[in-house]
């Protein structure tokens, strides 16, 4: 079982939350993605054949993908440092509320 902490893209370092550059870019990505059009499904299947786990022993799932694109923190908010401009969360969320 896996023991994530903080949120994908972020680590804790000398007792900070820093950025955890790869899971960062991924972070980003999905959003990029989610927003030019691509489902929450097509994301997930994406990421499973990248071979890059969620967390240790644990498969992308369209809920996790769900989360990042709900999680106001990777626009810079409670500490943590920013990862996409608060525009895009905005965009994602409009997408996820206007979906059939």
């Amino acid at each position: 079982m896996g023991n994530r902490k903080q949120p994908f893209g972020y680590k804790m370092s000398l007792g900070e939350i820093v950025i955890q550059e790869s899971e960062a870019k991924l972070v980003q990505e999905v959003f990029r993605r989610y927003i030019a059009g691509e489902s929450l499904n097509e994301l997930t299947e994406a990421l499973r054949q990248q071979d890059i786990p969620y967390d240790e022993g644990r498969l992308w799932n369209k809920n996790m993908i769900a989360r990042i694109l709900a999680d106001t923190r990777y626009t810079g908010e409670k500490g943590y440092p920013k990862l996409i401009d608060e525009e895009q969360l905005i965009a994602a969320n409009e997408k996820r509320s206007n979906k059939p």
